[in-house]
């Protein structure tokens, strides 16, 4: 009896180091699917060397517990068991934040440009994650601070500006010249605000776990990249549009002109080549800002195509 334990001995493992590497197996799995809700995005060789290292200690203590007493085929064969296991769980678990972060960018891969080259971003863009919610929001407010300034314009009565037979209607801009710095200052603090939100989108960028390209191309559709620089060229724009339009209210402010068959007359040559002047620089500026819009429209045509490629890529491929 005791020569057939011996042998039985030598080729059956002694204790329990199936149950060792079976429970090893469930702890990899429950780490792949619960540690990407609970901890923040982590780099893929991270993730990968992470699971291989979970996977040593939990050989290590089934090692301590029983696969010590058994021949050393399991123990070779356990530890090889859960080194590939502890990979794969990096694996999955890379998978899962690859998974969020590209429902995220998928948002930008799917804008669409209407007739006039505004982004149509898809219905439920703002609950495919943080980058996208932030942009969906952006969107919003600029829409809402673009109404606010023309309301704040047609306050002032500058669409009166630009016709005899409406001034002579409206003429409450002429008698109140001034007052155009009130839009001024919404312009800057729109500016500012716009800053403020780009910076929140570059932070939350920066943060996401997504390829370098993908990055760069939702960089380049949200105006937060390198290229985009600090300078905003829309409120120069605007400023430079409202100094035009303060000169012509101080112009026409001064009662020398008439309505001329519709178009503005004047008494004084003078006040004429400064009107004609100034109507020049005001339809050179809105020509800027169509070219403002045409580029950004662009740009976030090139960031689009730049993210679908990015995305047509393997999530276990790194960069």
């Amino acid at each position: 009896m005791t020569d057939e334990a011996e042998q039985a001995g030598t080729h059956a493992p002694q204790d329990h180091p199936v149950i060792a590497v079976l429970a090893g197996c469930a702890v990899l799995v429950l780490a792949a699917v619960i540690g990407p809700r609970l901890a923040p995005q982590q780099p893929y060789a991270t993730l990968v060397i992470g699971g291989a290292a979970l996977a040593v200690l939990l050989w290590a203590i089934g090692f301590v517990v029983t696969i010590r007493r058994s021949p050393l085929t399991w123990k070779l064969g356990s530890l090889a068991i859960l080194a590939v296991a502890g990979v794969a769980t990096g694996l999955v678990a890379h998978g899962q934040y690859q998974t969020r972060a590209r429902a995220d960018a998928s948002s930008f891969a799917e804008v669409e440009f209407g007739p006039q080259g505004a982004p149509q971003l898809p219905g439920d863009a703002s609950a495919r994650g943080p980058i996208s919610r932030l942009f969906v929001e952006g969107a919003q407010a600029n829409a809402a601070e673009q109404r606010d300034y023309a309301a704040a314009l047609g306050k002032f009565g500058a669409g009166a500006l630009t016709s005899p037979y409406l001034l002579q209607q409206d003429p409450r801009a002429i008698g109140h010249c001034g007052e155009i710095e009130s839009v001024r200052t919404l312009a800057r603090q729109q500016s500012d605000a716009r800053a403020g939100r780009r910076e929140k989108l570059r932070r939350t960028i920066d943060a996401a776990t997504l390829s370098g390209q993908a990055k760069q191309g939702i960089a380049i559709m949200t105006g937060t990249d390198a290229a985009a620089g600090k300078d905003d060229t829309l409120l120069a724009n605007q400023l430079a549009m409202l100094d035009a339009t303060g000169e012509l209210c101080t112009l026409l402010a001064r009662h020398g002109w008439y309505n001329d068959n519709a178009y503005f007359g004047f008494n004084n040559p003078g006040d004429k080549a400064r009107f004609d002047a100034l109507a020049a620089r005001r339809k050179a500026l809105a020509g800027e800002t169509a070219r403002i819009e045409r580029g950004a429209t662009e740009r976030m045509q090139q960031g689009r195509d730049q993210i679908r490629d990015a995305l047509s890529r393997s999530i276990f491929v790194p960069e």
